[in-house]
C-alpha cells in the first residue's frame, strides 16, 4: 500500500473502525441509531476500552458516527446507507492488504461521485468554484498522461473536499490510490482525456447553477463511462 493507505491503516484503530462498519452493515443500522457502549464493544471485539475509544474517535473524524457527550455514539446522518456496503468492501481490502476488483472500485466511485456532486451543488462557495475552475483550466494544458491523471485526481479531491464531509474525502483519496496503477497502464487514457475534461466542464456549470439533480447525473455518467470502457477492454 502507498502512503495514503498506510496513513489510513493503524492496526487496532483500523480493526475497530472496520468492525464498526461491519457492525452497522450487519445490524442494518440507519442514521441516528445508537451504537453499543464502549464496554460492550470492548468485550465483543476483545480490545481494551482505550483502543475502542480511539477507534470511535477516528470513526467520528471520518464522519461515520457522531459522539454526543453523556449520551453515546450514533450513526451519522450522511447518506451512509447508500455506501456502507461498498465501504465495508473497501475497508476490508485495506485491512487485509488486498486489491478489490476494478469494477467494485468504480461502483463505489460512481456512488460517491454522485452524492458528492449533489451536495457540492447545494453548498458550494465562490472559493470552491474558483479552485475547481483553475484545475479544469490546467487540464486543458496537460500533455502527459501522468500529469493528466494527477490533475484528474486533484479535481475529484477538490469536489470531495468541497462537500465538507471528511469520509467522502478519505474514501476518494483511497480509491484514487487503488486505481492509479491501472490508469497509468490504460493506453487510451490520453485520447479519452478531452471527453473527461468536457464532463468536468459540464459538471462545473451544474455546480455553478446549483442544479443538484443535473450535477449528480453528470457525475454518475462520467464515472460510468470509464466502467463501460473497462468492460470493453477486459
Amino acid at each position: 500500500m502507498d502512503e495514503i493507505l498506510m496513513g489510513m491503516c493503524r492496526d487496532e484503530e483500523d480493526k475497530m473502525v472496520f468492525s464498526l462498519v461491519r457492525y452497522i452493515r450487519t445490524k442494518g443500522l440507519k442514521a441516528g441509531d445508537k451504537l453499543p457502549s464502549i464496554r460492550t464493544f470492548s468485550l465483543e471485539l476483545e480490545l481494551s476500552q482505550s483502543q475502542v475509544r480511539s477507534g470511535l474517535m477516528r470513526a467520528a473524524a471520518m464522519g461515520l458516527i457522531k459522539i454526543i457527550p453523556r449520551s453515546g455514539c450514533y450513526v451519522a446522518d450522511m447518506g451512509l446507507s447508500a455506501i456502507i456496503g461498498p465501504f465495508a468492501l473497501l475497508f476490508e481490502a485495506m485491512y487485509m492488504n488486498t486489491q478489490p476488483p476494478l469494477f467494485d472500485l468504480y461502483d463505489l466511485k460512481t456512488t460517491l461521485e454522485r452524492g458528492i456532486s449533489k451536495r457540492v451543488a447545494k453548498i458550494q462557495t465562490v472559493e470552491d468554484l474558483a479552485e475547481i475552475k483553475i484545475l479544469i483550466d490546467a487540464m486543458d494544458k496537460a500533455t502527459e498522461q501522468k500529469e493528466m491523471i494527477y490533475l484528474d485526481e486533484q479535481f475529484h479531491n477538490k469536489l470531495a473536499e468541497s462537500s465538507r464531509n471528511p469520509l467522502f474525502f478519505s474514501l476518494i483519496n483511497v480509491i484514487h490510490s487503488m486505481l492509479r496503477e491501472s490508469r497509468m497502464r490504460y493506453s487510451d487514457f490520453v485520447s479519452e482525456f478531452p471527453q473527461s475534461i468536457k464532463d468536468h466542464k459540464d459538471l462545473y456549470e451544474a455546480l455553478k447553477s446549483q442544479n443538484e439533480v443535473l450535477a449528480g447525473e453528470i457525475a454518475e455518467r462520467h464515472s460510468n463511462r470509464r466502467k463501460e470502457r473497462l468492460a470493453l477492454k477486459y
